[in-house]
């Protein structure tokens, strides 16, 4: 296996779109470091590590697009996410380590905590937390399992107080099914619940994703077409301990900036 077949199935497995905040390197340059560096074939090449803004595997993707490098195709295969729930499943601390052991390197496996792992009909979806970051991991319905995004900081608990929120991770995977997107966050000491709700460009139609909340971090992942990521408005509604909520958030400026309590 070649570096470059390693980089076209990186390609395949990555999508759009990338967030305003996302620093742009040249194509090329960054091309020529993926191309170089040294992986295993099996796992997705990690995105050059960054303070903020963050980059996530997507972003590499869109670069090499930008320059008429590679094509993304999607390949039909029935239906698709057929087994896909609203309502998260829960994930046994062994299943997630195991997930965690495929899908980092190996250098972070040992300091790695699982902050979120959940169920989805077929499919799984792990956020780990280590002093070198977050990685999010997707096990499909295969048994496969997709590195999808890094993060270097995170906003502190501190900072977050007791009603405010962190979107640090939004992305789209590829899969022989589709699209899906995967969203990973932070939150204040009172959210106890967080729901994401997805409305169509015309307003005709909607649905709600109830995300898994666990010590302060939350994650969801759900089917989202290519089109529809780009004219979809996503919002998220956070549930307090004392029956309140802090309504109608916008993803993709909580994924620009915190919100601060």
């Amino acid at each position: 296996m070649t570096p470059d077949d390693d980089l076209a199935r990186a390609i395949r497995s990555a999508a759009t779109p990338v967030p305003p905040r996302v620093g742009q390197e040249p194509a090329r340059e960054l091309l020529e470091r993926i191309v170089a560096t040294d992986r295993r074939p099996t796992r997705v090449p990690a995105p050059a590590r960054r303070r903020r803004p963050r980059l996530a595997i997507a972003g590499v993707a869109a670069t090499l697009a930008a320059v008429g490098a590679f094509a993304l195709t999607l390949v039909g295969t029935g239906p698709a996410y057929a087994s896909w729930t609203a309502e998260p499943g829960p994930i046994s601390a062994v299943e997630g380590r195991d997930i965690v052991a495929r899908c980092l390197p190996a250098q972070e496996v040992a300091t790695a905590r699982v902050v979120i792992g959940e169920k989805r009909g077929d499919y799984a979806y792990v956020n780990a937390v280590s002093p070198a970051g977050s990685r999010t991991c997707f096990r499909d319905h295969d048994g496969a399992v997709r590195e999808t995004s890094i993060l270097a900081v995170l906003t502190s608990t501190e900072r977050l107080g007791a009603r405010g929120a962190e979107l640090y991770g939004w992305g789209q995977l590829h899969t022989d099914e589709g699209y899906v997107r995967l969203m990973a966050g932070h939150v204040g000491s009172q959210v106890t619940g967080v729901d994401i709700t997805l409305r169509t460009a015309d307003g005709a139609s909607s649905r709600i994703v109830r995300a898994t909340v666990r010590d302060g971090y939350f994650g969801a992942w759900y089917p989202e077409g290519l089109d529809e990521s780009s004219s979809n408005t996503t919002t998220l509604t956070l549930r307090l301990a004392d029956g309140s909520v802090v309504p109608d958030l916008s993803a993709s400026r909580l994924y620009e900036q915190p919100k601060l309590d």
